[in-house]
C-alpha cells in the first residue's frame, strides 16, 4: 500500500489510466490497492499490489482477488516503491509473483532514490523472471514495453506514463480525461457558439432579404392592384364604347330604313312625275296635231 504522496500520486494516475482503458471490457479486471490472495503450499497468503490487471475474468469491483476462487493469476502487476517496502519489491514480492506465474511484473521508484534503474519490468520466461530491456533517452527518460498490456511504460521528467503505440498517445487518468473532455467540450461549445453566431448572422441577413422581398412583393401587389384598376376602368370604357357603338349602329340602321323608305317614296313620286310629264307631252302632241289638220268645208 502507498505510504507517501509520491507513491499515492503514481498509484492514482496509472490505476485510473488502466481503469479508463479497460472500463468497457467485460473480461478485464483492474485492481488498485486490492488484496491479492494466493496459495503458498497449503497456506493462503495475501499481498496488496499497488496496481494489477487480470484478463479473462469478469469485470467488476471486488473487495479482494482470490487466485484460487477466480482460477486466474494476474497478467500484470505494478508496484510503486516506498520507504517501508522497497526492499521487498525486488525480493519477497518479486519471488511471490514469480511463483504465482504472473507473466509481467513492474517496479517503479517515484522518488528515484530507492531503485536503479527507477523503472524496471520483468517478464516470466521458463518460470523465471527475466529483466526486459529498457531504452534510455539523453534527457534521462526511460521506456520499456509491456507485451501483456500492449503498452509502453515511460518515465519522463520523473513521471511514469503509459503510452499506447497503436493510437500514438498516452493513456489518460480521470483528471486528464476530464480535463481533455472539458477542453473538447469548451471547444465544442465555442464552435457551437461561433456557429450559432454565424447562423444568427445568416438568419438576420435572410430576414433582411425576406423583408426586402416582402417590400418588393407589396410594391408589386400595389402596382398590380393599380394595374387591375386601370384594366377594369379600361374594360368599363370599352364596354361603354361598345354600348354607344351599338346604339349608333341601331340609329344608323333606323336611319337607313328611313332613307330606304324615303327613296321608295321619291321613286314613286318620280314615277308619277314622269307619268304626268308623258301625259302632258302626249296632250301637247295631240294639240299640235289638231292645229295642223285642215278643217273640212
Amino acid at each position: 500500500m502507498p505510504d507517501n504522496s509520491w507513491q499515492a500520486n503514481m498509484l492514482c494516475r496509472q490505476g485510473d489510466a488502466l481503469l479508463a482503458r479497460y472500463e468497457h471490457d467485460p473480461n478485464a479486471f483492474v485492481g488498485i490497492n486490492v488484496q491479492l490472495r494466493y496459495q503458498d503450499g497449503a497456506a493462503t497468503r495475501a499481498l496488496v499490489p499497488d496496481v494489477f490487471v487480470v484478463f479473462g475474468v469478469p469485470a467488476g469491483g471486488r473487495p479482494s482477488y482470490s487466485i484460487r476462487k477466480e482460477g486466474k493469476v494476474p497478467d500484470f502487476v505494478l508496484e510503486a516503491a516506498s520507504r517501508g517496502t522497497y526492499r521487498k519489491d525486488l525480493g519477497s514480492k518479486k519471488n511471490a509473483y514469480e511463483e504465482m506465474g504472473v507473466p509481467e511484473y513492474g517496479v517503479f521508484d517515484p522518488k528515484g532514490d530507492m531503485h536503479r534503474p527507477r523503472l524496471q519490468l520483468f517478464r516470466l520466461e521458463g518460470g523465471v523472471y527475466k529483466p526486459v530491456s529498457s531504452r534510455s533517452g539523453p534527457d534521462g527518460s526511460l521506456a520499456v514495453t509491456s507485451e501483456t498490456l500492449g503498452l509502453e511504460l515511460r518515465l519522463e521528467d520523473g513521471r511514469l506514463r503509459l503510452w499506447d503505440p497503436e493510437v500514438q498517445e498516452y493513456l489518460m487518468d480521470r483528471n486528464e480525461a476530464r480535463a481533455r473532455y472539458e477542453k473538447e467540450r469548451d471547444g465544442r461549445l465555442k464552435a457551437r457558439a461561433r456557429y450559432e453566431k454565424e447562423r444568427d448572422g445568416r438568419l438576420r441577413e435572410r430576414d433582411g432579404r425576406l423583408r426586402e422581398r416582402d417590400g418588393r412583393l407589396r410594391e408589386r401587389d400595389r402596382y398590380e392592384k393599380e394595374r387591375d384598376g386601370r384594366l377594369k376602368e379600361r374594360d368599363r370604357r370599352i364596354k361603354e364604347r361598345d354600348r354607344r357603338i351599338k346604339e349608333r349602329d341601331e340609329r344608323l340602321k333606323e336611319r337607313d330604313e328611313r332613307l330606304k323608305e324615303r327613296d321608295g317614296r321619291l321613286k314613286e313620286r318620280d314615277g308619277r312625275i314622269a307619268a304626268e310629264h308623258r301625259v302632258r307631252d302626249l296632250e301637247s302632241q295631240l294639240a299640235d296635231l289638231k292645229e295642223r289638220r285642215p278643217e273640212k268645208h
